[in-house]
Parts: C-alpha cells; sequence; structure tokens
C-alpha cells in the first residue's frame, strides 16, 4: 500500500518506510510521452534491476528517479524522497547522496574537454562536482587509489579519462561514483563496453557495495549481467510498467527481458577470399596516441573476402587499431599504413569515402534534430549533420540504403525521438551511404537489448554476404563470429593471433582442454 501525502515538512521517522515514491508519474519530451504512470516505492535494503527493449524508457526512469527531470504535473502526480527520516518533494539533498553512471556522463567529459587524469576523476566523487576546487586529503587520494586498483585499473591513474577506451572510462566513473559512499547508486548499463573479466570484477564490486549498505537500481539489456544481491526488478515497455516485483517473479513473467545474451545470427556464408591488392595494410614499430605507445610491432593486412573480428581486453588497443584504419591516426615515422594497395597519404576526406564507420562514440555525438534521412546523407559528406542542403540525386543515394536496409520508417522520424537501437542501424546506412569496400565497427551491438541485436545483426550478416568487408570489435565475440571468417586478437597492443575463426576456435579449445 502507498502511503499518503505528507507534506514537505513531515516530522522525522525512524525508520523510513521508502527512499523514493512515484505515484502514477508521467514524463514528457515535448509532445512525447516517455514514462506513463509510473508507481513504483524504493524500500530500504532492495536492490532494483530495470529492464525492457532499447525505447522502453530505462534510462529516462533513472533520470527521474534521481531529479534530473520533472514529471508531467497535470493530474497531480506525486514524486517524494526520504532525506535524513524526513519527506520531501524536492530531489535537491537527495541528489547529493545518489551516485549517478551512464554513457552521456561520459560523453559529457567529451564534449567539454575535461582532461583530467582518471584519479582526479575518481576523487572528485568524493570533494562533489567534477572539477577539484582544493587540493584533496592524503585519505580521500587512498580512497580513490583502493577502487581503482579493486576493479584492477591502477595503470589508468595518470591516464587522461580522453585517452581511455569506452570500456576504461566507464570503470573510471564507477569508481568515482563509488568513491562517494552514496546511499543510492544509479547505473544505465553498467557493464556495456566492458570485456568478459571487467564485467566479473565490476560485478563483484557492486555487489559488495550493495551488501555494505549502498542500494543500487540499474538498467540492463542482458540476464547475465544482474548484480549479485539483487532483489527486485521492472519490466518497462514504451514507458509503462508492465510487471514489478521481486526479481523471480519479473523473470518469470518477463522472461524476453532475461533472455540469453547471445541473439539469433542468420547462418550466411560470407564471401571466399577473393585475388586482388589488399583493402587496409599496417605495419609499424609503433603507434602512440598523446605521445603514450599503445599498438607495438604491428604486421597485418585485410585482404578482399575477409571479414575480421578483432577481439581482446579493455586497454588492448582495439579501438586504436580501427581509428588507425579509418586515418584518424597515423604509425610511427617509416611505418606503412595503406589502403587498397596503395601505401600513398591519403587524404581523410576521400577515405571516408571508402572506409566507413560506426561506433557508440559516433553515436554520441548525433543529439541534434535532424530526420533519419538527413542522417543517413550526412555520411556522404563525412560530417556529423549536414554541410548546406541536400541535391535529390544525394536524397536518392540516401533513401537507397534506407531501402535496402528496410528503415523506411525511420526516413522522415526525428532521430532524437529514436531509440538507442532505431539510431545504430541508422549510422550503418550512413556508413554505407557512400558504398564503401570496407566498414570499420566499434562494438556494433553495444547498447541493444536482444532483439535490436539481432536486427543488427542480421543486416550486417547481409552487408558481409554481398561483399562489404568487415573489421569488427567486440566484447561478445560469439554474438558476430558466424559472419566472420577471420580473428585477430590483441594484448596489451600486440597482436598475438591473426588467423581464420576456425583456427581460432581451435586454439581456443585446446587451452581450455
Amino acid at each position: 500500500m502507498l502511503m499518503k501525502h505528507q507534506p514537505d515538512n513531515a516530522g522525522a521517522q525512524s525508520e523510513p518506510e521508502f527512499l523514493v515514491d512515484l505515484d502514477r508519474v508521467d514524463y514528457a519530451l515535448g509532445d512525447k510521452l516517455l514514462l506513463k504512470q509510473i508507481t513504483w516505492r524504493l524500500r530500504p535494503g532492495c536492490h532494483w534491476a530495470v529492464l525492457g527493449a532499447n525505447g522502453a524508457g530505462k534510462s529516462t526512469f533513472l533520470r527521474l528517479v534521481r531529479g534530473d527531470i520533472w514529471p508531467v504535473l497535470a493530474g497531480r502526480p506525486r514524486r517524494r524522497y526520504t532525506v535524513d527520516g524526513r519527506v520531501t518533494t524536492s530531489p535537491l539533498l537527495f541528489r547529493e547522496r545518489t551516485g549517478m553512471v551512464s554513457g552521456e556522463m561520459l560523453n559529457l567529459y567529451h564534449r567539454r574537454e575535461w582532461d583530467f587524469t582518471s584519479r582526479m576523476v575518481v576523487v572528485t566523487g568524493i570533494t562533489g562536482g567534477h572539477l577539484l576546487y582544493q587540493e584533496p586529503s592524503e585519505e580521500q587520494w587512498q580512497r580513490a587509489d583502493d577502487l581503482l586498483a579493486q576493479l584492477k585499473i591502477s595503470h589508468l591513474a595518470d591516464r587522461p579519462l580522453l585517452s581511455l577506451s569506452l570500456g576504461q572510462g566507464k570503470q573510471v566513473l564507477i569508481a568515482r561514483a563509488l568513491a562517494g559512499r552514496p546511499s543510492l547508486l544509479l547505473l544505465d548499463e553498467p557493464c556495456e563496453g566492458l570485456d568478459a573479466a571487467s564485467r566479473r570484477r565490476l560485478l563483484a564490486l557492486l555487489g559488495r557495495a550493495a551488501a555494505s549498505g549502498t542500494q543500487l537500481v540499474y538498467a540492463t539489456h542482458r540476464g547475465a549481467e544482474l548484480v549479485p544481491g539483487t532483489s527486485h526488478a521492472m519490466l518497462l515497455d514504451h514507458g509503462e510498467v508492465q510487471v514489478q516485483g521481486p526479481l523471480r517473479l519479473v523473470m518469470d513473467q518477463g522472461g524476453l527481458a532475461l533472455a540469453p545474451s547471445r541473439p539469433d545470427v542468420p547462418a550466411i556464408q560470407t564471401p571466399a577470399e577473393l585475388p586482388g591488392d589488399y583493402l587496409a595494410r599496417v605495419k609499424t614499430e609503433r603507434v602512440s596516441v598523446e605521445h603514450k605507445a599503445v599498438l607495438h610491432n604491428l604486421d597485418w593486412e585485410v585482404r578482399p573476402g575477409q571479414n575480421w573480428l578483432v577481439l581482446g581486453p579493455n586497454g588492448a588497443g582495439k579501438t586504436t587499431l580501427l581509428r588507425l584504419l579509418a586515418g584518424e591516426l597515423r604509425p610511427q615515422y617509416g611505418g606503412v599504413l595503406g589502403w587498397f594497395g596503395s601505401a600513398k597519404p591519403r587524404n581523410l576526406e576521400e577515405l571516408r569515402q571508402e572506409v566507413g564507420m560506426v561506433s557508440a562514440a559516433l553515436q554520441a555525438r548525433h543529439f541534434h534534430r535532424q530526420n533519419g534521412l538527413e542522417t543517413v546523407a550526412s555520411g556522404l559528406m563525412g560530417s556529423v549533420g549536414l554541410r548546406g542542403q541536400l541535391s535529390e540525386a544525394q536524397r536518392e543515394q540516401a533513401r537507397n540504403w534506407l531501402e535496402r536496409l528496410g528503415l523506411m520508417d525511420l526516413a522522415e522520424r526525428d532521430i532524437t525521438t529514436l531509440s538507442y537501437g532505431q539510431l545504430r542501424k541508422l549510422l550503418i546506412a550512413r556508413a554505407m551511404v557512400t558504398n564503401p569496400r570496407l566498414l570499420l565497427l566499434d562494438e556494433p551491438l553495444a547498447g541493444l537489448d536482444a532483439p535490436a541485436r539481432s536486427e543488427v545483426n542480421a543486416i550486417l550478416a547481409r552487408l558481409a554476404a554481398h561483399g562489404t568487408t568487415l573489421v569488427g570489435v567486440t566484447h561478445y565475440p560469439e554474438e558476430m563470429m558466424p559472419y566472420m571468417s577471420h580473428v585477430a586478437e590483441l594484448q596489451a597492443g600486440r597482436m598475438v593471433f591473426q588467423g581464420t575463426v576456425r583456427v581460432y576456435l581451435e586454439r581456443q579449445a585446446q587451452a581450455s582442454a
């Protein structure tokens, strides 16, 4: 039973009945209702998983709980908090004691170019705010160091946050959130972008935090990534609560949300290796990012008919390798970097016509209003957003790829209203609009629920089957391997294996025997 409404000056309670209480709450963005009639209560000692497909409203729900957005006021909805034993409708004091980690937070550091070291970022979780206004105490620095050590990322302490991979950056922000010992920690897809070992360490650390008194509310797409000690779950669909309650009850009633992480992948035969010049070639002793060597002793090429899966733990250099192939980085003096049979230097704008790129980082930059067709057509200009007016020929080329990938229903949709998965599919069409010979994929399935992963995989498998060469990075190799022909494995910046998928799997089987 829900508590009767109490005014902001309600008296102190020895044992609060709730930390957060939502009663028939709506949230709208413009004229679009994103959350509808949400009734939910967070009681002391409970830890909640928020489940649902892309576009279900999970991220919006977390922002509503924290008080970052305000409910629609019509219809007398109610959002209340208990702070220091007193019930209030203001989220201000509650936010001070609530940690939050999301992909948007990492994007904020990049957009504002806050190039702090990881250690400095973590210690701001204790001092408050994003910036350091005074020198932290030795005890505070030690707290930051201890958390980095528990996640086994102490080696990142003096690295600038902006130089880290997606997974490394997310771990630093989680350490930052825990550093302040929050009463409540809100997490949006905490395991996304992490390798298997890092996922296990993070889930164990969150489980210990939960056991030590920090309450958790987190959104996830994957049933294998529930935090130990999770007591309750909520299943959202199109902004409405479908079921909520004890975890086992929700698992029984909303099993699709907790389906195995591997989506269906079409069994499509990729083309055989073809004769001809290489599509990409790298031979260098070193590749550096911000004066730090990241890749070492590379000698590797991608040939026609091959599709490469690039594997390795967080920080192994996978994203750096893709940036190298995209022309964004150069090898050290004397190294060779070539495309399409030639090692001649290439103009970046011209190269983007022949090499497509899809990544979560690129998706994060698409937050301005434009429709789906304009987003796809922007790939013709190699820009985020349009440069001037589109010609009819450009519109037709964009429409052609929308039709080929079955995305015409998104052509006139404002991309700011799309789900994460819908926008990812548009960005694949954007990458393909120039008919590139090589498509680079940095975690193309990151942030997608199981149905969306299946849909994106089907698109990528069709592209591979029709001759587009793929080079993809993932931390979930089983999801992309069916349409890949080769594997390149990186460890600490060195390519320790390159060969066919068959040989790679045989070696893995022998190692685990």
